[in-house]
């Protein structure tokens, strides 16, 4: 004897909200199985409903007789813990300092001006800070260049008739200690006199008459 086999059974819901106009409005929503069809619709009077209900079983049943493909979505692909842990840190940002210049500033990182004479105080750097951008507005320096100052009070000493326009007589060297720091440091054999610090830029040629300069020092 050939089993019989049960089908899943038909369940109608009807939603028919109140409204006080003429016009009402409702939901039906017919179930078997894994398949339904739902529909709105409107109506005047109750004997509408059953018209609406037999439209709802036909079109039911044509949905079960073409059922729906639905297409599986795949599932997220997980991330690998492994390749979260490889991606290194990043790195630390070395401080700067702004350098106020005639025009605008210029951002220069805190190792590419150091002082190397013992200065620690904040008065110190902030002379620094001045000499630099003298170096900077007269195109000595380009504030790329580590470079380094053994005496800043020194320094400015020796550069404080000197102007941007005057830079151009001089090198970098001249004022300062230029790459990066080395063990071999040592001051400058002009920081022994500080009489010898100034720098004055030459306003004429030396001339010399029957053995006598014109600066009436004699040979």
């Amino acid at each position: 004897m050939a089993k019989k086999i049960t089908k899943a059974p038909t369940v109608i819901t009807l939603t028919l909200p109140d409204s006080e106009s003429d016009e009402r409005h409702g939901t039906l929503l017919i179930q078997r199985g894994d398949l339904a069809h739902v529909r709105q619709f409107a109506y005047a009077n109750l004997s509408d409903i059953t018209v609406i209900i037999k439209d709802g079983v036909m079109a039911m049943s044509a949905v079960e007789a073409e059922p729906p493909i639905i297409t599986e979505l795949p599932p997220p692909t997980a991330t690998p813990a492994s390749s979260k842990k490889s991606t290194p840190p990043p790195a630390p940002t070395e401080p700067t300092v702004d350098i106020p210049l005639k025009k605008g500033k210029k951002t220069v990182k805190i190792s590419h001006l150091k002082l190397t004479g013992g200065e620690t105080d904040a008065a110190a750097y902030r002379q620094a800070v001045q000499l630099a951008a003298i170096l900077i507005d007269g195109k000595l320096w380009d504030g790329e260049t580590p470079i380094r100052i053994p005496d800043v009070y020194a320094l400015a000493k020796k550069m404080k008739f000197l102007t941007a326009a005057d830079m151009a007589l001089f090198a970098l060297d001249d004022f300062v200690q230029v790459g990066e720091s080395t063990d071999g440091d040592e001051l400058p054999a002009a920081a022994e006199d500080d009489d010898s610090l100034m720098l004055e830029a030459p306003t004429s040629p030396v001339v010399s008459a029957n053995g006598h300069h014109a600066n009436g020092i004699s040979n």
